[in-house]
């Protein structure tokens, strides 16, 4: 008597492509207890967790790389100062329903970032660090979530790979580390995204799914507003026209998913609306809707640009990959199109309705394609998975071209870094992770070249993925902080030490030095630009802070009953042309260290 085991396969192979559908039941086969396809799930069971290890290992990757040096400024975005300073505001005043800036009712945004700053500062303190670590965990956890997404869409194989290159995305990399609502906002509607795509396979938990789906977008835009519901619903209306998936509409339960915005969002604007009645109302209808629609900046092709520079070195491969499309495109286009694989169509979408929209409004700020960020991952993962599962994928100049451009790019990166270092060895201390850079960047780019000989397919991305991941915290924690040599780090750390943490800090004629020194001692930093200014500033009889270059200093306020706390230096601004680097390269940084750098002093009136 032969024995007989129901086996259930779910749809998402672990290296094949899914081919899940809305309407489609997972497949029930019925096989011998002692049929061949018993015999190998052992080895699906060892994919399976080594995937599973892959993935704790790139959270862990994605952890470290976003948080390293974290409370180092540079790289650094001036809307940082919003939220630190009106996080630490509502602290202080237990006032937490109105955003106050510099003494100023802040309503440029809605409330929940605002919260989640406040939480942080309470948990851990009031300091840099704390304000930017929602951005880091949010940037975490969207690498983990984007693996789960591609694996309902794509093969295991190509979310593993997508979820790889995603922390490696430099605008992605890069908002994980501000204190902005930027990161915060791409996650939510990434969620919105994910629970839409659940549900749109997973009939008996649809009405689930769905109700997450409408949470997220309310999160979202109780974070930044109206772009948390524009582009998901955008991308999913262009998803279900192209497909012609009219009747899913009905079961998407819109009349509930909109009790469910108004029921996470209408409270706080409502109290917003009753505290401060049309002050409120007219800043909402002026300056975050009238003036984002009618303005006059031209129009213009930017984000095209975005993706070029932001998302390099990964732009160069999608460039190069359009050469697939242009042939045979008319049976290519069609697989758009096909209901079994709509994975990539997805994707798509979801990279061009921002890009569209944006445009079309002529809002150009670079961080607003980070929502996108997820979908150039997965689309990455799977044309990378398609080239490695080909017999001369990692052969064809589609490939190569733009590998042997990333080479290079990490090469001129090891030479800029190496000779930077050189330069200023002769006039200060080069701490030893700065020195490392060069040497972690050659040993990366020639690790990438071994690989590519021995064609370890697959696992090349990963590493490339890895390095470019690594390379970019290494970058922005250690060597950007050193060769930029921003005093103001060394400033705040004196105006914390000798304040009280309450004294208003002047900057004269400093640019955006200003908000740095604000966003390191979390007080108020103000910019001043005209000697009546700074006579005004310091007309107090409370302890202010004020930095001024010496140079004029000297010049014009020598005379200042001024007590000096501090002096440190900054690069001048001047010309790089020719004539400069020819006569740097004959007398060396030394001789020129008088024509680079100028002091500038903190000072303070008691």
């Amino acid at each position: 008597m032969t024995f007989h085991l129901k086996i259930i396969f779910p749809d998402r192979g672990l290296f094949k492509a899914s081919t899940r559908t809305a309407y489609r039941p997972a497949r029930t086969r019925f096989l011998p207890i002692n049929s061949e396809p018993m015999q190998n799930l052992p080895a699906s069971i060892k994919k399976t967790s080594v995937n599973g290890l892959a993935l704790i290992l790139l959270i862990s990757l994605s952890l470290f790389s976003f948080s390293y040096q974290l409370g180092e400024v540079p790289p650094y975005h001036t809307d940082e100062n919003f939220y630190i300073l009106s996080a630490k505001n509502m602290l202080q005043s237990g006032d937490y329903l109105t955003p106050m800036f510099h003494e100023k009712k802040r309503f440029a945004k809605p409330i929940l970032f605002y919260w989640l700053v406040a939480a942080s500062y309470k948990t851990f303190g009031i300091n840099l660090v704390s304000a930017r670590l929602w951005s880091v965990v949010f940037g975490t956890l969207s690498v983990g979530l984007v693996f789960l997404l591609g694996r309902r869409l794509l093969s295991s194989q190509a979310a593993l790979v997508g979820a790889f290159i995603l922390p490696s995305i430099y605008l992605h990399f890069q908002i994980s580390r501000w204190a902005t609502t930027d990161m915060t906002l791409s996650f939510f509607i990434l969620c919105a995204f994910y629970f839409f795509i659940k549900g749109f396979q997973e009939e008996p938990s649809r009405r689930w799914n769905f109700y997450l789906f409408y949470f997220s977008m309310a999160l979202g835009f109780l974070t930044k507003g109206p772009p948390a519901i524009l582009l998901p619903g955008l991308t999913i209306a262009a998803f279900l026209f192209v497909r012609g998936d009219w009747k899913i509409i009905a079961e998407m339960r819109l009349l509930q998913g909109l009790l469910i915005l108004l029921a996470v969002d209408v409270p706080w604007f409502a109290t917003m609306y009753y505290l401060h009645g049309d002050e409120f109302l007219n800043h909402l209808l002026g300056a975050e809707l009238r003036d984002r629609v009618f303005h006059q900046t031209p129009f213009s092709f930017y984000y095209l640009g975005v993706f070029v520079r932001y998302y390099l070195p990964w732009s160069l491969f999608l460039i190069c990959s359009f050469a697939v499309l242009t042939t045979d495109f008319k049976s290519r286009l069609l697989r758009f199109f096909d209901k079994e694989n709509y994975g990539i169509l997805f994707f798509t979408l979801w990279i061009l309705v921002p890009i569209v929209v944006f445009t079309a409004f002529r809002i150009e700020h670079s961080r607003y394609m980070l929502p996108a960020s997820p979908a150039v991952a997965l689309i990455l993962g799977h044309y990378f998975t398609s080239l490695a599962n080909s017999e001369r994928g990692f052969k064809r100049p589609m490939f190569k071209i733009p590998f042997y451009l990333t080479l290079l790019i990490f090469f001129l990166l090891t030479l800029i870094t190496a000779v930077g270092i050189i330069a200023l060895q002769s006039t200060t201390s080069v701490p030893f992770r700065v020195m490392f850079l060069p040497l972690f960047l050659a040993t990366g780019a020639a690790i990438l070249i071994v690989m590519f000989i021995v064609r370890q397919k697959t696992v090349l991305i990963i590493t490339l993925a890895v390095f470019q991941t690594l390379s970019m915290a290494l970058i922005h924690g250690d060597a950007i902080p050193f060769f930029t040599r921003y005093p103001m780090k060394k400033f705040a750390r004196e105006i914390i030490q000798t304040g009280n943490g309450q004294e208003k800090i002047g900057v004269y004629r400093l640019g955006s030095h200003q908000a740095r020194l604000g966003a390191l001692t979390g007080q108020h930093s103000k910019y001043i630009f005209t000697p009546e200014m700074l006579h005004a500033f310091l007309d107090t009889d409370q302890k202010v802070f004020v930095v001024i270059r010496e140079s004029v200093w000297k010049e014009e306020f020598g005379d200042l009953p001024l007590i000096r706390q501090s002096t440190d230096t900054i690069w001048k601004k001047r010309r790089v042309d020719k004539k400069f680097l020819e006569k740097l390269w004959d007398e060396g940084f030394k001789i020129q260290e008088s024509d680079l750098i100028e002091p500038i002093i903190l000072f303070t009136n008691q």
